[in-house]
């Protein structure tokens, strides 16, 4: 990108953008992973809150330690249970690298929860008043490499076998500013009901409290899932799995069965693999 293209607005107009050092150091993880990128279903796995890693050039984002540990970090046990996921329905995975502290790659750039000053009653210190050049930096270091490759990673999918079925796994608080969420589980979904509906309806028939765009609604937001699923006229749906049900390695086993077991026989329609715009 040439230094002479992009300039930050309400700065000096001597300092390009390109003049800012780079957020990651050259041996820190990448913002993103790919894994099974060989695998032989459709299916597509995102995992947009799987790490609360930050970048070393932002320290601990002035936080104790304890707050990594938190939701509103990461989503706790989502990034197991999609590598379990990944290996038993043989789906190719993109995982988050940093922290949702640091960037959300599940709002769109701007966005006031992009990179929040407060989440859930908690100051983030580094996240203060950031600069044009701070937040750009942020994006161009994590989120857009993140979507880059999930972007990469479905056309691969759709070029080598069929238009391709997006899943993002994420999980929730049961409790958040005091008030309690009893879901053991929720798909969230905008227009397109293909995946989210046989999916509620499955695990409603396994005895399990769904929420249907609860604890959280798709159609508020879902950034990861409309911009590479319902853009495209690809089947997609977010789940939101009750937190303290993931917070070990038996909840994880048990819901990465469960979800083993319900994906595997919801992806059996082959209607899930058309484009249709809803």
């Amino acid at each position: 990108m040439g230094t002479a293209a992009r300039y930050i607005d309400g700065m000096d107009d001597t300092l390009p953008i390109d003049a800012v050092a780079p957020l990651l150091a050259a041996d820190e993880p990448a913002p993103a992973e790919r894994i099974r990128t060989d695998a032989g279903s459709a299916l597509v796995l995102t995992c947009d809150h799987a790490s609360r890693r930050v970048p070393r050039a932002l320290g601990d984002l002035g936080l104790k330690p304890e707050h990594f540990d938190r939701h509103i970090a990461y989503d706790i046990g989502a990034e197991a249970v999609t590598r379990i996921l990944s290996e038993n329905l043989d789906a190719t995975a993109v995982l988050a690298g940093y922290s949702r502290l640091v960037v959300d790659l599940n709002r769109p750039p701007g966005h006031p929860t992009s990179m929040p000053d407060v989440s859930d009653e908690t100051l983030i210190p580094a996240n203060q008043n950031l600069s044009p050049a701070q937040v750009i930096g942020r994006l161009e270091a994590i989120f857009e490499p993140y979507h880059r490759l999930v972007r990469q990673t479905m056309t691969d999918v759709w070029l080598h076998h069929r238009p391709p079925v997006l899943f993002s796994v994420h999980s929730f608080s049961p409790r958040f500013g005091g008030s309690p969420r009893p879901w053991d589980v929720g798909i969230l979904w905008n227009h397109d009901p293909r995946l989210a509906k046989p999916l509620i309806k499955a695990l409603h028939d396994r005895g399990l409290d769904v929420g249907d765009n609860l604890p959280y609604s798709g159609r508020d937001l879902a950034y990861t899932i409309d911009s590479h699923g319902g853009a495209c006229g690809l089947a997609n749906c977010v789940i939101e799995i009750n937190q303290d049900q993931v917070a070990d390695d038996a909840g994880v086993a048990r819901w990465a069965a469960i979800l083993t077991e319900v994906l595997g026989e919801v992806l059996t329609d082959d209607d899930l693999y058309k484009v249709e715009f809803y």
